[in-house]
C-alpha cells in the first residue's frame, strides 16, 4: 500500500513516520524531493539555484516524481510504502504559480504513471 503524508512544515509527519517504522519492520519510508539519487540533486538544485522560469522547476519537481515512481514505489508496490510528501505538495506549489488544476493532475498521473497514493493523510495544526 502507497500512502502519502501531507501537511505543512512541523505538523508532524516525520514524528508519525518514525512511529510506524517502529511497528512495521518492512515499511518503505521516502520522500518527495529527494528520495532518489535524483531527486538529491534535483532537490539540491531546487533549493539553491535561482530558477527564475515557473516551468522549468514544475519539470524539474515531475522529473523527481518520475525517477522515484520508477526506482521507489514501483518495485516496492508489494510493500508498505509512506512518503513523507508527494504530488499533492507539487500540485498546490503549482497552483500557487499559476498553473491551471487540470493540466497539473494529467501532468502528475503521467509522471506517476497512473499510480496515485491508495491513502493521503493530511496533517494540519
Amino acid at each position: 500500500m502507497y500512502i502519502l503524508f501531507e501537511g505543512i512544515d512541523g505538523c508532524g509527519k516525520t514524528t508519525q513516520i518514525e512511529l510506524l517504522k517502529e511497528q512495521f519492520k518492512d515499511i518503505v519510508v521516502t520522500k518527495e524531493p529527494g528520495g532518489t539519487p535524483f531527486g538529491v540533486k534535483a532537490r539540491e538544485l531546487l533549493l539553491h539555484t535561482k530558477i527564475t522560469s515557473s516551468r522549468a522547476e514544475l519539470l524539474l519537481f515531475l522529473a523527481d516524481r518520475a525517477e522515484h515512481y520508477s526506482e521507489v514505489i514501483a518495485p516496492n508496490s508489494d510493500k508498505l510504502i509512506v512518503s513523507d510528501r508527494g504530488f499533492l505538495s507539487g500540485v498546490v506549489y503549482a497552483l500557487e504559480a499559476g498553473f491551471d488544476l487540470d493540466f497539473l493532475i494529467e501532468l502528475n498521473r503521467f509522471a506517476l504513471m497512473e499510480c496515485l497514493p491508495q491513502k493521503i493523510v493530511l496533517f494540519s495544526i
